[in-house]
């Protein structure tokens, strides 16, 4: 019978589907519940929340005419439906109740539908704290509700609007879905959603909106452009409107948001595409298979126009991403700049794996790389990998000349044919407002210009722009007669058209020399207005060198963007510099580009990334130039070192690549001292522990004799690396010189200097270590700024749970949450896996699972490497006492892998720990005893690998991971004798178990990842 909980405890009412009744465990459905009416009075109680009037409740059960003796038959409905729910403890009134009027639904039942509304606002609060996880995992079931699924047969009026209400609660449940996956970068996951949207709302603009914005996070503008047409065509045809103005905006600003460089969008056409059927078909026929195409030949042939034309007809699964490389001089550069502009922020790992990492999931998939002649062997090398680990993919390149690699198919792009010229040349005339008039008189001397343009489709189009002011016969004066096989036609065109303009127009066209990619206005008027060219005249003359067809403009966007063609790009730095003008040019571009920057290195690298995305092409081509001495090497510096918290939060890697090379070619200046810090902190981070070292021991003697708060800056990081290094007396006596460095200076440089030293005792479990933490948080409450703050509560969080204090962690996880809500930094990673450790001390495993995997996913983005072992390490245990052991062995050996990437030991200690404790658990779960046979041997040796580890530098680890350790070594007993491994074997020895454990080749467990959660 009932027990003695309240009678409506946990009563749930599904309404969406087959109409049920649920109590704890307990269901009733369908047909047990009565006939078609008492189904139909359940779920409009359930839906009305409050009393019905007895009149109302009978319309509803016999829709037409209620028999006259419908207050008796109503009461029998009623009667019989709670008989039906005893059963279950749900009858008599514990479900409905009888009001003065009529029926209700009792107190505290609830319904599905409104379980769902809870859900929804819940998905829409952890997607605003950014935990797209958790968001997507809430959200996900309520995608399942169909307003034709709430008493399908059922034409009662009343049902209209909670059937309406059901279908909105899945669009928006689809919506935040599509959202979270994109963030998580499962953007496959994002496109099924808004599709399924679109299948199920056609007529809703809400979700061709969620399909738009799904194929925009994705990279794919031409399925962007398919989707809003689409959706245009489906509102004409059925109800006879346009898109409103909200989807056109999304739609726009799908097109047009360049600002994000992820984008990797199919640049648009500016004009129409004439010829080359066989070429195309041809291209298209290649491409259809995986591997790589090169499209070779001159300057000026049409290669991009060809492979655009080819890329906008093809239909890929996997998307579409189009990079051009014409801006990249460095062959070193190509994977870091293709893996950026496809969204991936490249950390300490290969940029080619994690492109390939990237690329291999999604199926058919094409990527256009163009422009690659200046960096034929970093193209080269990339495309190799990529097709080699990536069976399904194709790369489609454009280039000069072929890659020369293995499997390449190579179609030579050749001058059009002089029809298809004469064609090209009529339309771009009407083009520019002109008309190019083809008769027996005019035919042969337009026959001579195509002649002389060489079949080039640039030179014709230049050309054409001439022809709006002069006649074809007078052009032709201005072109020399070029010899046959000759391959300076397009520069003599070019140059007949730069001859024309003005000085002031002359000058413009040539500052784009060290203008490459397309630029916004504001960064071309900073470049081009000196002397004469006033910045008010620039919009001018940029339209008349558009209109002659030296220079090109996407309007797609918000904001216009200026570029010249790869070969124009060239004339005009050869014309620079014949001017004598190129240093003057690159110092006006680096001083616009620094002032996007604020004065402030420390200034957190959000407020200023989308900025940097404005101007990233130029940025490349001045640290470029720093290098090669084009411009002087104090101003490369300081642009390099303003740039370290940018880098820290997007690209790694190529932060270490550019202020590596900067300091290596500087001389002696003022601002090496900063930039050989700059270059320690992102080393640090990237956990190579020997070069941070040798880079900040390097800041500290450039900055010797001088009170600068970078060289306290720098002590502080180095007790971090003595630390790692197992050095604590040398660790300690960094802290001290830092702690006296940072005297003079702000709040913020003494609360790093005592958070250090907080730091290196929490490693050795000193209690002491809390009062570090907590006296640099007062600090930071007192004087400090709210930016500091959200900085330095993980660390303070992440000390005091490494010494036990988990009320004290508490506290500064749950203040430190919604000030770094939605960021991607190292502030935050921290924050998640010392939240992810007091959630699994907590005994919340559902929690320890995401945060952990959400430190995992953001550390391995940003190239935060020294924060992966800790964070893999808590989700392996997280999922063991989840019961979850396949999945736990997989992040135990990610963890193992990536303290192996590590320049230092100490992380390992855990991770062996942890592999320890997952291969028991597999030996229990095949039958036998937790540590019988080879197993439990295994388990005795990573034990006493890891506490050899521990004693070197005295680490005895958090009491939240040690306690399970520390059981397993008491119950396995003494180790048998021989020597204890060695890290290096240690690390291997944990690999081979966990992949015994799992009864799979060893290979399969070292490469493997663990799921991340929802």
């Amino acid at each position: 019978m009932p027990d003695e909980q309240p009678a409506t405890a946990s009563i749930q009412v599904d309404v969406v589907g087959t109409v049920a009744v649920r109590r704890h465990a307990r269901i009733l459905a369908g047909q047990e519940l009565g006939g078609r009416r008492a189904r139909v009075a359940l779920v409009a109680l359930a839906l009305a929340g409050g009393p019905v009037p007895a009149d109302r409740l009978a319309a509803m059960l016999w829709p037409g005419e209620p028999p006259p003796t419908w207050p008796a038959a109503l009461r029998g409905v009623i009667s019989g439906i709670r008989a039906a729910l005893e059963p279950i403890g749900a009858g008599g009134e514990r479900t409905i109740i009888t009001t003065p009027s009529g029926y209700a639904i009792a107190p505290g039942v609830t319904s599905d539908l409104a379980a769902a509304r809870d859900a929804l606002r819940a998905a829409a609060e952890l997607d605003r704290q950014g935990r797209p996880s958790a968001a997507l995992r809430v959200a996900e079931p309520v995608t399942r509700l169909a307003g034709d699924r709430l008493l399908p047969g059922e034409d009662g009026g009343w049902l209209d609007p909670y059937r309406a209400e059901a279908d909105a609660a899945a669009l928006r449940a689809r919506a935040i879905v599509a959202t979270s996956a994109a963030a998580l970068g499962d953007h496959h996951r994002a496109e099924l959603e808004g599709r399924q949207a679109v299948a199920a709302s056609p007529l809703d603009e809400r979700a061709h909106r969620i399909l738009i914005e799904a194929l925009h996070h994705g990279g794919d503008r031409a399925a962007v452009v398919r989707a809003y047409e689409a959706c245009r065509a489906l509102l004409a045809e059925h109800l006879g409107v346009d898109p409103d103005p909200q989807t056109v905006a999304t739609y726009l600003r799908a097109l047009g948001e360049t600002s994000q460089p992820g984008a990797a969008r199919l640049p648009v056409a500016a004009s129409a595409f004439f010829g080359r059927e066989a070429e195309l078909a041809d291209v298209r026929a290649q491409i259809a298979r995986p591997g790589l195409v090169t499209l070779s030949g001159r300057g000026g042939v049409g290669k991009s126009r060809l492979a655009l034309q080819a890329a906008v007809r093809a239909s890929y699964p996997g998307g579409c991403l189009w990079v051009s490389l014409a801006s990249v001089s460095q062959d070193e550069l190509v994977a870091s700049t293709v893996a950026w502009s496809a969204g991936l922020p490249v950390g300490g790992d290969d940029p080619a794996a994690l492109l390939a990492a990237h690329l291999a999931p999604l199926g058919r998939a094409l990527l256009i790389l163009d422009g690659c002649e200046a960096v034929v062997d970093g193209t080269a090398s990339l495309v190799s990998t990529l097709v080699a680990l990536c069976p399904t993919l194709t790369a489609l390149v454009t280039s000069r000349v072929a890659l020369a690699v293995d499997g390449e198919r190579v179609i030579a792009v050749e001058p059009l044919p002089e029809p298809v010229q004469v064609r090209l040349l009529a339309d771009r005339v009407r083009h520019g407002g002109g008309e190019l008039v083809l008769d027996q008189g005019t035919a042969p001397v337009i026959a001579e210009l195509c002649r002389r343009c060489g079949g080039l489709p640039l030179a014709l189009e230049l050309a054409a722009a001439q022809l709006s002011a002069l006649s074809v016969a007078d052009l032709l004066d201005h072109l020399p007669a070029l010899l046959a096989g000759r391959h300076d036609q397009l520069r003599e065109v070019a140059m007949s058209s730069y001859r024309l303009l003005g000085d002031d127009e002359a000058a413009v066209f040539r500052s784009f020399g060290v203008l490459p990619g397309p630029v916004a206005l504001p960064l071309v008027k900073q470049v081009v207005a000196t002397g004469a060219v006033t910045p008010v005249r620039v919009v001018r003359i940029l339209r008349e060198l558009t209109a002659r067809g030296l220079l090109a403009v996407d309007r797609s966007g918000p904001r216009w963007r200026y570029y010249t063609d790869d070969d124009l790009h060239r004339l005009a730095r050869e014309l620079l510099d014949e001017a004598g003008e190129t240093t003057a040019a690159t110092e006006r571009l680096a001083s616009a580009v620094l002032a996007v920057l604020p004065a402030d290195p420390r200034t957190p690298a959000g407020d200023y990334l989308e900025a940097i995305g404005e101007v990233l092409a130029p940025l490349r081509a001045l640290l470029g130039a720093a290098i090669e001495g084009r411009l002087p090497a104090q101003a490369g510096l300081d642009l390099a070192f303003r740039l370290h918290r940018y880098w820290a939060a997007s690209n790694v890697s190529e932060g270490r690549f550019w202020l590596s090379r900067l300091l290596a070619e500087a001389g002696p200046a003022d601002q090496t001292g900063h930039v050989a810090y700059a270059l320690g902190y992102l080393s640090y981070w990237s956990g190579d522990t020997a070069a941070a070292a040798r880079e900040l021991t390097q800041a500290v003697d450039l900055l010797a004799g001088r009170s600068d708060a970078y060289a306290a800056r720098a002590l502080i990081f180095l007790g971090g690396l003595a630390d790692d290094l197992d050095e604590g007396p040398q660790a300690m006596e960094f802290v001290r010189r830092s702690i006296a460095a940072a005297a003079p200076f702000g709040v913020d440089l003494q609360v790093g200097a005592a958070m250090g030293m907080g730091c290196v005792l929490a490693e050795r479990a000193d209690p002491a270590a809390a009062g570090y933490a907590a006296d640099a948080i007062s600090r930071c409450r007192a004087g400090g700024s709210a930016e500091q703050l959200a900085a330095t509560l993980p660390t303070a969080a992440m000390v005091c749970w490494q010494v036990g204090d988990l009320a004290a962690a508490r506290g500064y996880i749950e203040e430190a949450m919604p000030l770094l809500a939605g960021s991607r930094r190292i502030a935050r990673v921290v924050l998640l896996s010392a939240a992810a450790g007091v959630a699994l001390a907590d005994g919340d495993l559902t929690a320890a699972v995401e945060l952990a995997g959400d430190a995992d996913a953001d550390a391995t983005d940003l190239g935060i490497e020294r924060e992966l072992p800790l964070a893999r390490s808590i989700l392996a245990r997280a999922l063991l006492a989840a019961g979850q052991p396949g999945r736990a062995a997989a992040a135990a050996a990610a963890a193992v892998t990536a303290s192996r990437g590590l320049t230092f030991t100490f992380p390992l200690a855990v991770c062996l720990e942890t592999a320890a404790l997952v291969v028991l658990a597999g030996s229990s779960g095949k039958g036998g005893a937790a540590g019988d046979g080879e197993a439990g041997l295994d388990a005795a040796r990573l034990l006493a690998a890891a506490a050899a580890i521990r004693g070197r530098g005295d680490r005895p680890g958090p009491p939240a991971l040690r306690a399970a350790a520390d059981a397993a070594r008491a119950a396995l007993g003494p180790l048998p004798a021989g020597p204890v491994p060695d890290p290096d074997a240690a690390a291997q020895l944990a690999l081979d178990a966990l992949s015994r454990s799992l009864e799979c080749r060893p290979a399969q467990v070292d490469a493997c990842a663990p799921d991340r959660p929802g």
